[in-house]
C-alpha cells in the first residue's frame, strides 16, 4: 500500500503493465451507495471475478470498513480465498455449487443459493453428517430465465416449504434478480418484484420467514428505493461505472472510477513508407511513420479487435493501433505525435482522460468485461 501523502507517477512503480486501484475512490464509492440506500438495508458487496478485476481480497477489506454487511462471490474457490486472507463477514455464493464443495460450504460458513430440492437435500445430508448447519438464500426466478424456482408456479412454494424443513439448513435468504432494471422497460422490473413479493407472502402464509429477501442489483439500488427491502448487492456501481444505458437514478450518485490500466513505451522506431507493421502486413505504411511498441498485448486483455485503429493515450494524446495487437505488445503510430515520446514513457489504456466504456462501445460489449478481461499478469498497484 503506497502512503496517501505519496505523489506516484505509474512509470515509476510498474515494469510493463499495471493497473492502478484508486481505494480511495472505493471508499467514496460504498459510502455514497450507503447514502442512497434505505438505511434499514443491508448493502452485500459483489467481488465475485476477483471484484470485476480490481482485486477480491484487497477491495473487501475497504468494502467492509466502509459500510457493507457482507459481500457476494461466484465460485467456492473464490469463497474460500477470502477465508484463508481472514475475511469473516456473510459470504453469498450466488450461483450453483458442485455436490462436491459442500463440505467447503460448510466448513468455511458460505451462504449458498438454492434453487432445486435435489441439491437442498444433498446438502442437507452433508450438514448432517458433518454436524454443522449452512445458511441458504432460496432463488425465485422471476424473469432472468437462468437459475431459480420458477417464480409464478405453486409447485415450487411446496418445494421451497420443504427445504426449508430440511435438517442442517437454516433458510436464511430468499432472493431474485432483475433483467432489465438498468433499461426504461420499468413494467417488467415491477412486473419481477410483483411476482417475488408473491411468492414470499405465499410462504409466509404457511409460516415460512427470511431473515433478508434481496432483488435489487446496482441499477435496482439507484432506481428503485421501494425495492430495497432487507438486502440489496451493489456491483458495478461500487467500482465507479455505471451500467451501460441505464436511466437517471432517483437520488443522485456521485460515482468515482477506480481502475486506471496503464503500460509503458518499450521501443520507438522509424519505417519507411511499405514498410509493414504486425502478423498478417495488415498495415502497410502510406509515409515515413514514427511507430511506438507498447508493453500490453492480447494475453494482458488488450482484445484483438482493437488492432488496426483503436486510440490508447500517451501523454494526453491518442495514438492509433496499427497492425495486429499481438500476445504481449501492441504498435502505435506516433508520427504526428506533439513533442517528444521515448522509452519508458506511460501509455494509458484507460484512465483519467479515458474512461472504459470508450473501449467497451468500440468492442460491442460492456464495461464490466473490460475490467473484468485485464490479465492476472498485470500487476495490480493499490493507491490510498
Amino acid at each position: 500500500m503506497i502512503d496517501n501523502n505519496t505523489v506516484i507517477e505509474p512509470q515509476n512503480i510498474f515494469d510493463r503493465s499495471c493497473v492502478e486501484i484508486d481505494l480511495s475512490a472505493l471508499k467514496h464509492n460504498i459510502r455514497e451507495i450507503r447514502r442512497i440506500t434505505e438505511k434499514d438495508a443491508d448493502i452485500m458487496a459483489v467481488v465475485k471475478a476477483d471484484a470485476y478485476g480490481h482485486g477480491a481480497y484487497e477491495t473487501a477489506k475497504i468494502l467492509l470498513e466502509n459500510g457493507a454487511t457482507g459481500l457476494c462471490i461466484a465460485t467456492m474457490d473464490e469463497a474460500v480465498h477470502l477465508r484463508r486472507s481472514g475475511i469473516t463477514a456473510r459470504l453469498l455464493l450466488l450461483g450453483g455449487t458442485d455436490v462436491t464443495r459442500y463440505a467447503d460450504a460448510i466448513r468455511y460458513k458460505v451462504d449458498l443459493a438454492i434453487f432445486d430440492t435435489e441439491s437442498a437435500q444433498m446438502l442437507s445430508d452433508e450438514a448432517v453428517k458433518l454436524g454443522g448447519t449452512c445458511d441458504i438464500h432460496i432463488k425465485l426466478d422471476t424473469g432472468m430465465g437462468r437459475i431459480g424456482f420458477p417464480g409464478t408456479e405453486g409447485s415450487s412454494i411446496d418445494e421451497i416449504e420443504k427445504i426449508c424443513s430440511m435438517p442442517g439448513l437454516n433458510h436464511y435468504g430468499i432472493f431474485s434478480h432483475f433483467a432489465v432494471a438498468d433499461t426504461p422497460d420499468d413494467d417488467y422490473t415491477r412486473a419481477q418484484f410483483d411476482i417475488f413479493m408473491s411468492g414470499i407472502k405465499e410462504l409466509e402464509a404457511r409460516g415460512i420467514t427470511f431473515t433478508k429477501k434481496h432483488i435489487c442489483n446496482s441499477a435496482g439500488i439507484m432506481r428503485f428505493p421501494e425495492m430495497h427491502l432487507d438486502m440489496v448487492r451493489a456491483g458495478l456501481i461500487l467500482y465507479g461505472l455505471m451500467p451501460p444505458g441505464c436511466p437517471e437514478p432517483v437520488k443522485k450518485i456521485d460515482l468515482q472510477p477506480v481502475m486506471a490500466w496503464y503500460a509503458k513505451v518499450m521501443h520507438v522506431k522509424m519505417i519507411p513508407e511499405g514498410a509493414s507493421v504486425s502478423y498478417g502486413r495488415a498495415f502497410i505504411a502510406e509515409r515515413p511513420t514514427k511507430v511506438i511498441t507498447v508493453s500490453v498485448g492480447y494475453a494482458d486483455g488488450l482484445s484483438r479487435r482493437f488492432s488496426n485503429g483503436f486510440e490508447l493515450m500517451v501523454k494526453g494524446q491518442r495514438l492509433p493501433i496499427i497492425g495486429k495487437v499481438c500476445m504481449d505488445m501492441c504498435m502505435l503510430d506516433a508520427t504526428d505525435f506533439e513533442g517528444e515520446i521515448k522509452k519508458g514513457d506511460t501509455v494509458t489504456i484507460f484512465g483519467p482522460g479515458r474512461p472504459a466504456d470508450e473501449l467497451a462501445d468500440y468492442l460491442g460489449t460492456i464495461n464490466y468485461e473490460i475490467t473484468c478481461d485485464v490479465g492476472k499478469r498485470v500487476q495490480r498497484i493499490f493507491i490510498d
